[in-house]
């Protein structure tokens, strides 16, 4: 995932900030606690004890807390490991809800094929059919943009995920953000490209394609996600809400901001940034994480027709993907990312918010699938252990 952010947490103004905090509210067990709604057969996966002990090695290793779910050929695997609270001394429970991030994307595609199947859209409606002249004018390039080049990040419509926007966001104790007063960060901002010329990462696009998605089902984006994908495959863990983004039970979020190992709670960071839009803000858990994917490929969601056109394959620029990349994103399609991983070709997507880091991949050749989510980041020792999981547990899930 590439995320456009400035990262400028400097010292001052976050001493400034966490200074200014209440000491982190300490919370029952009871809390946190979850079930899934099915029968967990992990334990009797001939794996069990390999993939448990890959994942407590590694999670040590600088990472607060991370449930990690298989699903290979010899069946589901779910586990966890470390804390979903520190300071409540909570324990994180494989069934746990987790902010997934840029994951959220995935879904506000499947949403959007979901009207495309109805007749309700098209991959070449222009944006301007949908958002108001006054202010497509003030965004540039959405004049011109259609939602198939939002779909693919070719829009070159300008990030909102501006420095004036990390500014407010960390400044200020609460901002009230919506997705109009989101997409202001955009005005004045020059096109990256023109639109169809190349590919380049912009949160804007799925900000403007919630808007359209309510503006064309006449529904909140909220009733959107919950009637065009979470109740259609039954994932009952699935959140978003934007009056209230982050749910009970999920799982606290820890950034290391000095880089020395020393993790805070991060909810002051991502709590005013979530709920406005839909470029991330769903909470879920693993397991309804990984049926989503598996759901979406397997025709389950949208039309085949949908999904040729989302796995509609184009080169990433050079500039957009790197040698050493664990995953081997260099593909990009409508909607979804592809990854020509050591395994075969896998499609999903990664997520990352202050506190939060994610991945969910479906191994197409194997119908295989891998999810891991932790609820820590800024940390290089665990960046590096987020790596080493997904190398061991792959090579073990393809023997």
């Amino acid at each position: 995932m590439k995320i456009n952010k400035y990262y400028i947490l400097g010292a001052i103004t976050l001493l400034t900030i966490l200074a200014s905090c209440e000491k982190n509210e300490v919370l029952l067990f009871e809390n946190y606690n979850c079930e899934f709604r099915f029968q967990d057969n992990s334990s009797a996966h001939p794996k069990a004890t390999l993939y448990q002990n890959i994942l407590e090695k590694n999670r040590k290793n600088g990472l607060v807390g991370a449930v990690l779910l298989v699903r290979d050929k010899d069946g589901l695997w779910i586990g966890a490991d470390g804390k979903a609270d520190i300071a409540s001394n909570v324990d994180m429970q494989s069934c746990n809800n987790f902010l997934i991030a840029s994951i959220s994307k995935v879904f506000t595609s499947a949403a959007t094929y979901r009207l495309i199947d109805k007749g309700i859209l098209s991959l070449e409606d222009p944006v301007s059919k949908w958002l108001d002249e006054a202010v497509v004018k003030k965004v540039d390039n959405a004049e011109k943009a259609k939602i198939k080049h939002l779909l693919s990040h070719t829009s070159g419509i300008p990030d909102y995920y501006t420095l004036q926007f990390e500014l407010d966001r960390i400044n200020r104790i609460t901002n009230n953000f919506t997705k109009e007063k989101v997409l202001k960060y955009t005005y004045g901002k020059s096109a990256t490209n023109s639109v169809g010329e190349t590919y380049y990462y912009s949160n804007t696009n799925f900000l403007i394609l919630a808007m359209i998605l309510e503006k064309a089902s006449g529904l909140t984006f909220e009733e959107v996600y919950q009637q065009e994908v979470f109740t259609p495959l039954e994932l009952n863990s699935a959140y978003y809400s934007e009056e209230r983004p982050i749910p009970e039970g999920c799982v606290k979020g820890y950034v290391d901001i000095y880089g020395n190992g020393q993790y805070v709670e991060s909810e002051f960071l991502y709590n005013d940034e979530l709920g406005i839009g839909g470029d991330g803000g769903i909470a879920v858990n693993a397991y309804d994480l990984a049926i989503f994917f598996e759901g979406l490929m397997k025709g389950n969601l949208i039309s085949t027709s949908s999904i040729n056109e989302m796995t509609n394959w184009f080169d990433l620029p050079e500039d957009w993907t790197s040698s050493d990349d664990p995953y081997g994103q260099n593909e990009n399609g409508y909607g979804i990312e592809k990854f020509n991983t050591v395994h075969g070709p896998a499609v999903g997507h990664t997520g990352g918010i202050d506190g939060f880091s994610t991945i969910a991949l479906y191994f197409l050749n194997e119908e295989a699938t891998y999810v891991l989510l932790l609820n820590s980041a800024g940390n290089e020792k665990g960046a590096i252990a987020r790596e080493e999981i997904y190398k061991e547990i792959t090579s073990e899930m393809f023997k």
